[in-house]
């Protein structure tokens, strides 16, 4: 398939799986053990249901939002993906640049293929001062984050995005089955030399420890105490990934230095036994209690899922293995083009529910499974003035 005639998320997929190398492609395609989280992800966007609203006025539609300070024209951003030369030769620079091209927020990974500095250089190619945040993971030497965090920031980072749901690698039966190792040439690019050689090498025991090095001195007992430290020392607002449950999000909108929660189980690919996320949503925007923003990932693949997201709490909505198949099909004009399918069905879904701006959406627009349909004012117009993202500002 030519890019051009991609029409939708699933096309930028098909065109991506005809080009990567099996143990690539099972690398980003895969989850821990049977993979039902990452199942799980789609099946329960997929069974909340938008109700349509008429007669309510046309037009054109708004889909801005503010964070951190800085406007954006849609609330769809690109989550952190590790080692994103495996789908292009020019990676992160690639979607970097992409989304620099359409004002979205990129987060560049800690895992990455590409010093942050150089995927900075290329957004600000396109765009002075793009949008960016950094995301890692806080290691046991915690000079080694404060300097990657200071690269960071130096480097133009607005917010710097800590994944706390890996306190040990999950178990990912593909990875493991093909003795997942870079290829020759690529580099974990921001991590240490010593890290960098153990992704790199081959071992002959355990599959798992085996893939593990890769986590290089990731510390395994991070705990509560230590965020605080880290926001005030880095110098920049965190947003803790990884958040999915009710006492979690609550502590975090308690804990000094964290601006943010975002909802993911990292792609299903941690424990395997997790809810999807949309399932989790709900518990995190009622955690938070509008304290803070939430932010959101998992499964999303049509602006529909950004709207159902939307109107659950979340304040902003991140996409990743869909930055993988545009990137494979088409690089740097692969993701713009997928960017701007999602911001054009998001805009065709408000419109057929009568939400004219994203202040609009509110729970009142979906229905999850089990539920009775919503029911509520003739106008849905009657419900505005009353929205938020689950009770949460849009900015942070």
């Amino acid at each position: 398939m030519r890019l051009g005639d991609a029409l939708s998320v699933a096309d930028l997929r098909d065109a991506y799986a005809a080009r990567m190398e099996t143990q690539d492609l099972d690398y980003y395609e895969g989850g821990a053990e049977d993979e039902v989280a990452l199942k799980r992800n789609t099946a329960s966007l997929a069974a909340a249901r938008l109700w349509p609203r008429v007669l309510v006025g046309g037009g054109e539609r708004s889909c801005k939002v503010e964070l951190l300070g800085r406007q954006y024209s849609s609330p769809i951003g690109i989550a952190p993906v590790a080692m994103q030369r495996l789908a292009h030769d020019e990676g992160e620079c690639a979607a970097a640049a992409a989304c620099a091209a359409r004002g979205a927020l990129y987060v560049m990974a800690q895992q990455s293929t590409t010093r942050v500095e150089d995927v900075a250089a290329a957004a600000d190619a396109v765009t002075a001062r793009a949008p960016r945040w950094l995301q890692c993971y806080v290691d046991k030497d915690r000079e080694v984050t404060l300097a990657l965090a200071a690269r960071a920031r130096s480097c133009g980072c607005d917010a710097l995005v800590v994944t706390v749901d890996s306190p040990v690698l999950g178990r990912r039966e593909r990875d493991q089955r093909n003795r997942f190792v870079l290829r020759k040439g690529l580099s974990l690019a921001n991590n240490p030399k010593s890290y960098d050689a153990a992704a790199a090498s081959k071992d002959s025991g355990d599959a798992q420890a085996a893939l593990a090095k890769r986590v290089g001195g990731r510390d395994g007992n991070l705990a509560w105490e230590s965020i605080p430290d880290i926001a005030e020392r880095s110098g920049l607002p965190v947003v803790l990934k990884g958040v999915v449950s009710h006492a979690d999000a609550a502590r975090a909108a308690a804990t000094p230095g964290v601006a943010a929660v975002w909802v993911s189980n990292h792609g299903g690919r941690q424990l395997d036994a997790s809810p999807g996320t949309f399932e989790a949503l709900p518990e995190v925007v009622a955690g938070v209690s509008g304290r803070i923003p939430v932010f959101f990932d998992g499964g999303v693949r049509r602006g529909s899922d950004v709207l159902k997201a939307l109107a659950l709490g979340a304040a902003f909505v991140f996409v990743g293995r869909p930055l993988v198949w545009a990137l494979a099909a088409g690089g740097r004009e692969g993701v713009e083009r997928l960017l701007a399918m999602l911001d054009a069905e998001l805009q065709s879904s408000m419109a057929l529910t009568g939400a004219p701006t994203i202040a609009h959406v509110g729970r009142h627009l979906v229905q999850l499974a089990g539920e009775s349909p919503p029911r509520g004012p003739a106008h849905p117009h009657a419900f505005y003035g009353n929205l938020g993202r689950g009770g949460a500002s849009s900015k942070l």
